[in-house]
């Protein structure tokens, strides 16, 4: 009968274990030693070789004439076990066999001694899957076992292993088996069963395996099924894998800042039938191994792909799209049916960092700032003198202007003193500045994400006649400012401290913006800042 890849491939000896030296030397060690150990327990991720390993120990401690720790795979006892014909070597799945009544079973029958061979081992696979019962009737055994009999646990979660388990064994931690040493098995594989296969090919087999030989095994199988050379291109279309020219481009569209080219690729993933979160997740190790490259400054990297779309970015800027990624992920993990809408507003918001209120937003704003600063092209003009435009905004309503802010007084001798800072005059009414301004503006980030970034750059003013003035920069904000919203920011303001009833609150445009803004908000507004030497 036809047998898996993985299968007919499994190492029978301890050198062809590949990636988990630091177990295999040691069960070496205690085979060659004569000091085997009444019960192992071996864990780590699936595809690392824990049940290889258990099957190459059982053989080795049965072997009548071993080889430096390796069974000798010709004495009986050897050929007995490779047959199959032995019944002192019991393989339980714990996933189906989780019960005490099965541990007791277990329990009854260790007492008997080998039929053929000198040790009888039982291997417990996935044996996180048993019952706290079953747990609890296997410890008197496993803890002091008969001198024939050998346990040898193997689990993927060892977390959930109790900890009175834990210490009756002898523990080994199996690793993710690293990328080279995953081609260099799949190059051995390929010349022993006549597969022809591009290097490119091995390598992406390999890393979707992530660290799992078996699962790379079995991909290599299946793209084996057509004729013909294995190439990265057929690799790619056959398991589902996205190029890393793709994930390139994509990378290219966000740093260049054009929202239009990486919803495309998006549009183009999603037309093929793709999984979306699939692509996501393949993403986001794209960017991995971007932020890699940075911080290494790219020493040591070989991959001309990451490192050339690496640098398009800096640093600040590739962290802050990178958590855009990672919580877009988890977004798409809770609603798997909207993956593509999540990927969309990730990408709109990658783009254009001045959507986000986010820490990391100005962060990534400031620092590119930095750079064209550092670069001497950026100047800072002088603010335009004040155009007057027509106003929708009614006449009862106060506005605001450099001449109603100023801390001098003007040149011509004036019958009255200077309005002080905390209190402005405009048409007869007074307004005092709103102190917790930026508190509100926090509070609705998480509520109101249309209008937030439009009351970052706005003034709040309280009014003398008992309204609450909110003075944006230009009309369409104003509109924004509905009912229900106006609901929604007087909530806000009265948990600050504020007083204010969506009927009191008014919203208008500032007559001259520039009079209430100091230079370092004009520094850290990103929008008005060009590459060609453009004004703030």
């Amino acid at each position: 009968m036809y047998q898996a890849l993985y299968r007919k491939w499994r190492p029978t000896v301890f050198d062809d274990v590949v990636g988990e030296e630091h177990v295999t030397s040691i069960l070496k060690s205690e085979v060659e030693n004569g000091k085997i150990s009444h019960a192992y327990l071996f864990c780590g991720p699936r595809g690392t070789g824990k049940t290889t390993c258990a099957k190459i120990i059982a053989k080795a401690a049965n072997c009548e004439h071993p080889e430096n720790g390796n069974p000798c795979g010709k004495c009986p006892s050897c050929l007995s076990i490779d047959a199959g014909r032995t019944t002192d070597i019991i393989e339980m799945d714990a996933a189906s066999n989780n019960g005490v009544d099965n541990i007791r079973d277990l329990r009854d029958g260790v007492i008997y001694t080998p039929a053929d061979l000198r040790y009888r081992v039982y291997i417990i696979d996935e044996v996180h899957m048993l019952s706290i019962s079953a747990f609890n009737a296997l410890l008197k055994t496993l803890e002091e076992p008969p001198e024939h009999v050998i346990f040898i646990l193997a689990t993927t979660e060892l977390h959930k292993i109790p900890t009175t388990v834990l210490s009756r064994c002898q523990r080994f931690d199996f690793h993710r088996v690293s990328l080279e040493a995953i081609v260099g098995r799949l190059e051995t594989v390929c010349a022993g069963e006549g597969i022809s296969a591009e290097p490119a090919a091995l390598e992406l087999i390999a890393g979707l395996s992530q660290g799992g030989l078996r699962d790379a095994l079995n991909m290599l199988e299946y793209c084996a099924g057509e004729s013909g050379t294995i190439t990265a291109g057929n690799a790619e279309r056959l398991l589902g894998a996205s190029s890393r020219a793709l994930l390139a481009s994509l990378a290219g569209a966000v740093a260049a800042r054009e929202a239009h080219a990486a919803l495309a690729v998006i549009d183009d993933v999603y037309l093929s039938s793709r999984d979306i979160a699939v692509f996501w997740r393949e993403l986001i190790s794209f960017y991995r191994d971007m932020l890699v490259a940075l911080a290494v400054r790219m020493e040591g990297v070989r991959d001309e792909t990451v490192k050339s779309a690496a640098g398009a970015y800096t640093l600040p800027r590739l962290l802050y799209v990178t958590e855009i990624f990672i919580s877009a992920e988890s977004d798409m993990q809770k609603n798997p049916t909207g993956a593509k809408l999540y990927a969309e507003m990730a990408l709109i918001r990658a783009c254009d960092s001045s959507l986000s209120a986010e820490p990391s937003a100005l962060l990534e704003r400031i620092s590119a700032l930095e750079d064209r600063l550092a670069g001497g092209n950026v100047v800072i003009s002088a603010p335009s003198a004040p155009v007057e435009t027509p106003s929708p905004v009614p006449e009862d309503i106060p506005r605001i202007s450099k001449k109603s802010v100023s801390a001098e007084p003007p040149k011509e001798a004036a019958p009255t003193p200077p309005p002080s800072p905390e209190k402005e005059k405009s048409h007869g009414k007074q307004l005092r500045g709103f102190r917790k301004w930026p508190e509100v503006v926090r509070k609705l980030s998480a509520t109101e994400a249309l209008i937030a970034p439009f009351l970052q750059t706005a003034s709040a003013y309280e009014g003398s006649d008992g309204r609450f003035y909110i003075y944006f920069e230009n009309s369409f904000a104003v509109s924004l400012l509905n009912d229900d919203r106006k609901k929604s920011v007087c909530a806000a303001i009265n948990a600050a401290g504020g007083s204010c009833q969506p009927t009191d609150l008014v919203g208008a445009v500032r007559e001259d913006a520039g009079g209430l803004r100091e230079p370092i908000d004009d520094l850290v507004e990103m929008d008005g800042v060009t590459g060609d030497g453009g004004a703030l």
